[in-house]
């Protein structure tokens, strides 16, 4: 693209060419959206960076708003703001960002002064490019990630200046949006799933969790099934837990999904877990039974309303036999509910 003949390293080497750095992530598809996280190791190791942000629309796009990319001076990035059509035309803005010192606004698509990048979808996008956030900044959004409690980097468009707040702590967390000259971007807590019970459909609904990039705990009282963890391929760093243990400090960005057979074991659990804030329940049975758990637990003086949190039968995909269609199910359910309580983009 036109931009590439005026990026180049300061002693005149060849330009440097962008790369993913998606394929080093192995920790699950949702790793990619944290562009964050990668450019404060890339800091951490003494390369400089710049975030990218989407803070303006017109029009449709394929990313919302509070999007985010990380670039480094060395060429790599992390994250996406298209589905392709824009990233490398942003990591060599980036490049100059960095070598000019400051940061900008930049519009693409619709409207924009860059002619020869065209967005299939028709639509304008503002990004801005942040060079200035320091180590310390970043390593507080990490360390408020860690403790599991909401934040948001409020940036000033203006004057280029960002602050690490506090956000609230409640679901539907709050969109990250604009306003007025400053762009406040939400960083809610890891999605985190405890998983509860038994057989190949516990198996099958923690890989695919696990393949997400969703933190998992395992609670089951069949040693079995602790064996099939400790030896499957991508699951033997997944620790096993008590029931109790499982459900202590459910928050508000942990879902909770019960795959018992004996459905008796599984009374105490709901009780507990229906009295804390996790933003999704769900139980493995068929409708009958699902009937029948409403009635123990109603006896047990669990609310109505408490009660219709409780996803049953489990999964978005109708008569789920196999461990392959009852994961697929859950986990879309899961993050359908995710996406709607904005705990996911």
């Amino acid at each position: 693209m036109g931009l590439q003949k005026n990026v180049a390293r300061d002693d005149d080497r060849k330009p440097i060419e962008p790369r993913s750095d998606s394929a080093s992530l192995v920790g699950g598809l949702l790793e990619q959206e944290d562009a964050v996280g990668r450019l404060h190791e890339w800091m951490a190791r003494g390369l400089r960076g710049v975030l990218v942000t989407l803070v303006g629309v017109e029009g449709g796009a394929p990313r919302h708003v509070g999007a985010q990319m990380a670039v480094c001076e060395d060429g790599r990035y992390a994250g996406y703001l298209s589905g392709g059509c824009l990233e490398q035309a942003v990591v060599l803005e980036a490049l100059a960002v960095l070598k000019n010192g400051r940061n900008r606004m930049v519009r693409y698509g619709k409207n924009s002064p860059y002619l020869d990048i065209r967005l299939p979808c028709g639509s304008g996008l503002d990004l801005y490019f942040d060079q200035g956030l320091t180590q310390a900044q970043l390593g507080e959004l990490e360390v408020q990630r860690r403790l599991r409690r909401p934040a948001l980097l409020r940036t000033d468009l203006a004057a280029g200046v960002s602050r690490v707040l506090a956000a609230a702590h409640h679901v539907p967390v709050r969109a990250s949006a604009r306003i007025e000259d400053a762009f406040e971007r939400v960083y809610p807590p890891a999605l985190r799933l405890v998983l509860a019970g038994a057989g190949p459909g516990l198996i099958a609904i923690a890989a695919l969790a696990r393949a997400l990039g969703i933190e998992l705990r395992v609670a089951t009282m069949d040693a079995a099934m602790r064996d099939s963890f400790a030896t499957s391929a991508g699951l033997s760093q997944v620790e096993t837990d008590s029931l109790e243990a499982s459900i202590q400090d459910l928050d508000f960005a942990t879902a909770v999904v019960l795959v018992f057979h004996e459905h008796h074991n599984e009374l105490d659990v709901l009780e507990k877990v229906l009295a804390t804030r996790c933003f999704y329940v769900g139980a493995l049975g068929n409708h009958a039974v699902h009937r029948e758990r409403l009635r123990e637990l109603r006896l047990r003086g669990v609310a109505d309303g408490d009660l219709q949190r409780i996803r049953a039968p489990v999964g978005s995909i109708a008569g789920a036999k196999s461990g392959a269609t009852l994961a697929v199910g859950v986990l879309t359910e899961l993050m359908a509910e995710a996406k709607a309580q904005n705990l996911v983009a």
